[in-house]
């Protein structure tokens, strides 16, 4: 996998790529995502940052294959990787644009929740299949979809484990705006050019005023989740599942 930072005038655009596997993450991609969106929020010339996956799709979130090989130490490792790019983003003092294009898979699409705006494609498929390989949510995503779905969507969504289409993305409010794979990185630019226009202090301190609500919230969710999630993955099922689960994403 390789994370590169590019300039697109004011903004940073910072992408990942691993196109063979739909742009899966391991810890090191993760690490690295997350240290690249600490790096642009830290520059005080950018007025925004844009996430988004290489190729076709944004990212099929956590790398199955390397899951199936962990113990409940590295499971909960993780995790924490995975809570840390929610953290970074929620606290990034420029807004976090996700440019979400084909697959937004568990722990990726609870990171493009915690992003500011989402740009998606009429292709994207999202889906938190967490229930079905006998997981839960890593990175806040109990507390975050509900507050982007609203809590009868975030509640069908987390517990059918069942992908859903760009309708329904729009329908719910996930998609900031619906475009075309075509027209994606034009409203990368205008959104770009928008916030070029902005106050970066003003701008910082309404992100933190928005995001104030969360408190210790966060913190409390992100902490349940791990509990759990550490829980369940000693268990032999989740073990299991997550082997059917790796094997019909290959064959797929």
């Amino acid at each position: 996998m390789t994370v590169t930072t590019a300039a697109l005038g004011a903004a940073r655009v910072i992408s990942w790529d691993r196109q063979a596997r739909r742009n899966a993450w391991d810890l090191a991609t993760m690490t690295a995502i997350a240290d690249a969106i600490e790096a642009a929020g830290g520059d005080a010339e950018v007025r925004c940052i844009v996430l988004r996956g290489s190729g076709e799709h944004f990212s099929a979130g956590d790398d199955l294959q390397a899951a199936i090989e962990a113990d409940s130490t590295a499971w909960a490792a993780t995790m924490e990787s995975f809570q840390r790019l929610t953290r970074v983003v929620l606290a990034a003092p420029v807004p976090a644009i996700a440019a979400v294009d084909g697959v937004c898979v568990g722990g990726a699409l609870e990171f493009a929740a915690s992003c500011d705006l989402r740009l998606c494609t009429d292709r994207v498929l999202l889906m938190t299949p967490e229930v079905g390989i006998g997981l839960v949510a890593s990175n806040a995503g109990t507390l975050l979809l509900p507050e982007v779905l609203g809590e009868s969507a975030a509640r069908e969504l987390l517990l059918g484990g069942e992908p859903r289409d760009a309708e329904w993305a729009r329908e719910h409010g996930f998609a900031t705006e619906m475009v075309g794979p075509d027209e994606l990185d034009a409203r990368i630019e205008h959104w770009a050019a928008v916030f070029s226009r902005t106050s970066r202090a003003a701008v910082a301190a309404t992100k933190a005023m928005l995001n104030e609500r969360f408190g210790a919230l966060l913190g409390e969710a992100m902490d349940r989740e791990t509990h759990h999630g550490v829980r369940l993955f000693d268990e032999d099922d989740a073990k299991a599942a997550l082997r059917a689960f790796a094997a019909a994403r290959r064959a797929g």
